[in-house]
């Protein structure tokens, strides 16, 4: 068990350490930093996360009004066989997800359960299993930004 400044350190070690490793990886693909909020379309973001042994990789619909929300939904079913196929149909859609603090938010995502970054042990798998799905999810955003975004 860690103490809370402890886990702190430890988290921020492996966000550091994940950060380094992926882009180096990156670049040696003729690729720069991870999208995340600077996806170039209003009201999408990519996000990485762990909590209560699970790791993520979610693509995000964000804005306060729920009809625009639906909307940009509904753009992204549009390529939703792409990216089922690509992720191997492992992708969960959630329409109701409530993120902190309270905010509702559409949050489209794949998991992996089991994996902390409390356990160094883990690091490895955590690192491919964020690379690999965030690399497929944003390589088809990327390529159907502009339906997204109309």
């Amino acid at each position: 068990m860690y103490s809370k400044e402890e886990a702190r350190l430890l988290k921020q070690e492996f966000w550091t350490t994940f950060g380094k490793w992926s882009l180096k990886k990156r670049k040696s693909l003729n690729k720069g930093k991870w999208l995340l909020n600077h996806t170039g379309v209003k009201g999408y973001r990519f996000k990485f996360e762990e909590e209560n042994k699970t790791v993520c990789v979610c693509l995000e619909i964000i804005d306060d009004n729920r009809v625009i929300r639906e909307i940009r939904y509904e753009k992204l079913l549009l390529i939703k066989p792409l990216l089922d196929e690509a992720l191997d149909n492992k992708l969960i859609w959630d329409k109701e997800f409530i993120s902190s603090p309270q905010r509702a938010i559409i949050r489209v995502y794949i998991q992996k359960k089991g994996l902390t970054i409390n356990n160094r042990n883990h690091w490895p798998e955590i690192f491919s299993f964020f690379f690999d799905n965030m690399s497929t999810l944003e390589k088809i955003f990327e390529e159907y930004k502009e339906l997204l975004d109309e």
